[in-house]
């Protein structure tokens, strides 16, 4: 029987522990520029960090060079060197980078951390933020609490959008033939590796060659529907049309299906208007995904995460997104390094064609998943 007491963590979930650890031993955190390259001379003073759910608080003290460990009333339980922090920190990302398989332990982490008075590091709240700390802004000298999103460069990318059946986007198709469905369906998985994509292709084809109508019809989940349409009224509309070029293409990065969204323009925006909409909401979809939307829950579209994102780089280095003081490179980072993914195709019929009892035409699904490029 697995021991519970030990911690078995993922590169993912390890780097966040290692983020921890990182930013008490560096007490600052860099800005990065739209490409995440570190901006020397902006940076944030990182004054406390909060684990909430342990009850504690974890003060930089830079004149003693500590870590003070206080209550959530203050009150000093312990005190640890800074550079403690920083060797820990530079041995758990080793480990981090040699580790292998789904979950993996870090014995010196975690004892490192227990011994802190954190029995358990990752929290079972359904929010997306993963850190809350204290930082100043250099340029204003205010300091304030933000909770931030950490995504890691080791190991897999991080998922923003996970799929699922409130994922789904529903087609409907009308005029087409039986004998064109039992030919469409014959494209799968036994004839093709690139089956999902033939078949949308040949769904594609026949509407143009024959002018059946294929339409919109709704998003399988009504709650979903309704969350992107606080982002924006048309958005459910906007991305049933970039699902239909990212299964029928060879494209699945976020900024390439854009500037197709912006070519064909389906809402027939005008000529200044189209780029800055298009572009925008596509922006603001992947940031409210990774901010506090979930899909099947009521979203009042505001942010869980009001900090920004921090990035565990390859090599080590954390850098800072935030949300106010570097919202373009934020954006423009986003807009670069984000794709569409195709989820289980079984799970979610994707692709499968189907009648629905007392109604005319034939339905499919396409399902919604974003993730690092």
């Amino acid at each position: 029987m697995k021991n519970e007491n030990i911690w078995s963590y993922n590169k993912g979930e390890w780097s966040e522990a290692y983020t921890f650890t990182k930013l008490l031993g560096e007490a600052k955190v860099h800005a990065s520029d739209e490409n995440l390259n570190k901006i020397d001379d902006e940076f944030y003073p990182i004054l406390k960090i909060l684990k909430i759910e342990c009850g504690k608080i974890f003060f930089v003290n830079n004149n003693k060079n500590l870590i003070e460990i206080t209550d959530l009333k203050g009150k000093i339980q312990k005190a640890v060197k800074i550079t403690d922090f920083l060797e820990i920190s530079e041995k758990s990302f080793i480990k981090i980078k040699e580790g292998e398989g789904r979950s993996f332990t870090i014995p010196i982490l975690e004892d490192f951390l227990k011994d802190l008075g954190i029995l358990k590091f990752k929290s079972q709240s359904k929010s997306k933020a993963d850190l809350t700390m204290e930082i100043e802004n250099l340029k204003t000298t205010l300091s304030k609490e933000y909770t931030f999103s950490i995504k890691s460069e080791i190991g897999n990318k991080s998922t923003f959008l996970n799929a699922s059946k409130a994922t789904n986007f529903i087609y409907k198709i009308d005029g087409i033939e039986e004998y064109e469905i039992d030919e469409i369906m014959r494209i799968n998985k036994k004839t093709d590796k690139k089956w999902l994509k033939l078949r949308i292709l040949k769904i594609l084809e026949k509407v143009d060659m024959k002018n059946y109508n294929l339409s919109f019809h709704s998003i399988e989940n009504e709650q979903f529907s309704k969350n992107l349409r606080l982002i924006d009224s048309n958005l459910p509309d906007i991305i049933s049309q970039v699902l239909l070029y990212y299964y029928s293409g060879k494209i699945s990065d976020i900024k390439s299906l854009t500037e197709l969204l912006i070519d064909k323009n389906p809402l027939k925006l005008s000529e200044d208007e189209k780029k800055l909409f298009y572009k925008s909401n596509m922006i603001e979809l992947v940031k409210s995904a990774i901010f506090g939307m979930m899909p099947n829950e009521k979203w009042n579209k505001e942010y869980d995460v009001n900090g920004g994102i921090l990035i565990v780089k390859n090599n080590g280095v954390i850098l800072c997104y935030h949300i106010f003081y570097n919202k373009k490179n934020l954006d423009e980072y986003l807009y670069q390094n984000t794709k569409f993914e195709t989820g289980s195709t079984n799970r979610y019929k994707t692709g499968d064609l189907y009648k629905i009892d007392g109604e005319d035409g034939y339905y499919f699904k396409l399902n919604l998943q974003i993730r690092m490029k």
